[in-house]
């Protein structure tokens, strides 16, 4: 059952004879008795029982003044009153019309009885005063006892269903503001993830438009560089003839590695692990950062003693340079210094507890560090996430950084960070140290390898749609006593193949070509009728982006473009070896 509900009410009459008049009725009142039952019933109809029965408690004010003070005093410790009674004529203070607009600027909420015996103000005076209040009853003295509780019953349950309103639309409010802040954080989610979209889109738009480029540009590449190493072997060049070629050839190579990093950027790299000096590759790179950085930013670069030996992608170091250089520099917009530092780093079994890609060993160790704004912790979390950048709109693609992750994921190494607002940043990229440095070998004007003697020379196919590329490998291969028959694709191929009596021994295959046969399915469909043709496949995109399981096994190699005069023969030669 339900404990009653307690509430208190004020009477503020001048009249001490009506406050124990008050006591009297709402002391009985809160007795349980037949009579409270008969009545209840006969306000709320039907039977009430009484221990639902509200119960009263009283308080009095001979004054206005008096009575204010005990509203706000109510008011102010969360107690209050439910309902006053309240006099019209209280001298020599305020009368009941002010004392009631006094009442109501502190408790707007209380329901209030005027009790008067005189006509002193009409209604239509005391609502022009007060307002069209629904929570205002006029009680005429002399006041009969059931007409007094059916009125305090009455207005204490309205004021309890007007709280109970008001909490329930709180409550509303309360959800609906809830709802309104998760729909906008949504809807902000939302064009959050279209912006990246949009952006994922446009990345993705040009990397493809940078990946064409950069395949035809391989091509034009694999004819100046192939043609240069015929000219460097031709035999009685005048000394000043030969340093035209040999610049020839250092521009085919410079530009080949343009070409490769636009391959990076579409993420269609051919990907070139050999053995490098950090050291020496970082020189190469800060003699570029010097025109990039700017006058406000200093340069230090600390390389460590002798030569920091690993097995890497030299372009991809570079570009790990290049990206966390030019990162550097945009955190230092007024000027600051730039270390650029190298180290060898044996990690222990405790030290690899600190990053979850650490690992036991000794690493090659690059350190960027930075005097400018730094980062906080939230953003130190989130700055490898593709198109995450705090710069504004238009001023970094977000890429940055997770390109350099992705590439030091790669290399079987990992990142650490520390930074701090104000005060700087500072990233070690540690990556496998090897140990040992491939054998330099000098660029020599020998005759290319030539077919073992007594061999009878190999009869290989050549299919490739460019046509000054194709020229170039049949002259060299013709040059060195190999056998030749060419086709243009994959389809001229076979036709050559079926009409070929002779035996072919090879064959050497542009991956992409057109007319819907690749050099994928050229090699698998010769493959059923000679199962020992061997296959050089060749091209300008990587072997991991082509798919890499297929480019490699049994009579199978990868010769990447841009390749030399060497290497074609190289290839061939090896291939025919296995």
């Amino acid at each position: 059952m339900s404990a009653p509900q307690l509430h208190r009410i004020l009477t503020i009459d001048d009249n001490a004879a009506i406050h124990e008049d008050f006591r009297k009725l709402f002391a009985d009142e809160n007795k349980p008795s037949e009579a409270f039952e008969n009545l209840e019933s006969s306000i709320f109809g039907g039977t009430v029982k009484t221990s639902l029965a509200q119960t009263f408690e009283l308080e009095s004010a001979l004054q206005g003044q008096d009575g204010l003070e005990k509203v706000r005093a109510a008011f102010a410790a969360g107690r209050p009153f439910t309902l006053a009674f309240v006099d019209v004529r209280m001298p020599p203070g305020w009368d009941g019309v002010e004392t009631i607009e006094r009442l109501w600027k502190v408790d707007p909420e209380l329901q209030v009885v005027i009790c008067t015996a005189y006509s002193d103000h009409s209604w239509e005076d005391i609502r022009r005063r007060l307002g069209n209040s629904d929570s205002l009853l006029v009680l005429k003295k002399p006041f009969d006892t059931v007409e007094v509780l059916q009125i305090a019953h009455a207005l204490t349950r309205k004021w309890e269903l007007a709280r109970e309103a008001r909490t329930a639309m709180e409550y509303l409010d309360r959800k609906v503001a809830d709802r309104t802040k998760a729909l906008q954080q949504e809807m902000a989610e939302r064009i959050r993830v279209e912006n990246n979209l949009r952006q994922a889109q446009k990345v993705e738009a040009v990397g493809l438009l940078a990946a064409g480029i950069a395949h035809d540009f391989n091509n034009i590449l694999t004819v100046i560089q192939g043609h240069a190493g015929i000219l460097q072997s031709t035999p009685g060049c005048s000394p000043e003839m030969m340093e035209s070629i040999s610049q020839i050839a250092d521009a085919a190579d410079r530009a080949a590695s343009l070409t490769r990093q636009l391959l990076v950027f579409s993420r269609k790299d051919v990907v070139c692990y050999k053995p490098l000096d950090l050291n020496a590759v970082l020189a190469n790179a800060t003699a570029f950062l010097g025109r990039v950085l700017g006058a406000p930013i200093q340069l230090a670069v600390q390389p460590t003693p002798g030569p920091l030996c690993l097995t890497a992608d030299e372009c991809n170091l570079e570009q790990i340079i290049m990206n966390l250089a030019l990162n550097a520099r945009d955190a230092m917009p007024d000027g600051g210094v730039l270390t650029l530092r190298t180290s060898i780093e044996v990690i222990s079994e405790e030290d690899s507890r600190r990053h979850p890609q650490a690992r036991p060993g000794a690493f090659a160790c690059l350190t960027v560090a930075d005097t400018g704004c730094g980062m906080d912790a939230v953003t130190l979390t989130r700055i490898f996430e593709p198109f995450f950048t705090t710069k504004d709109p238009g001023k970094g693609t977000g890429l940055g950084l997770a390109t350099v992750d992705g590439i030091v994921q790669r290399h079987k190494g990992w990142i650490e960070i520390s930074s701090e607002l104000n005060r700087g940043t500072t990233f070690k990229v540690f990556l496998p140290h090897s140990g040992e440095l491939a054998p330099i070998v000098a660029k020599t004007n020998a005759p290319f390898m030539l077919p073992p003697q007594g061999r009878e020379p190999l009869t290989i196919l050549v299919v490739e749609d460019d046509e000054a590329v194709r020229n170039f490998a049949k002259t060299v291969l013709i040059a060195n006593k190999y056998r030749v028959v060419e086709a243009v694709d994959g389809v001229e191929a076979l036709e050559v193949l079926a009409r070929q009596t002779s035996k072919v021994d090879m064959l050497f295959t542009d991956i992409v070509m057109p007319r819907g046969i690749s050099g994928r399915a050229l090699a698998e469909k010769a493959r059923e009728e000679r199962p020992a043709l061997n296959v050089i496949y060749s091209s300008g995109y990587s072997a991991e982006a082509i798919g890499a399981t297929w480019l490699h096994g049994p009579g199978v190699a990868f010769l990447p473009k841009p390749y030399t005069p060497g290497e074609l023969l190289r290839a061939v030669a090896a291939s025919n070896v296995s």
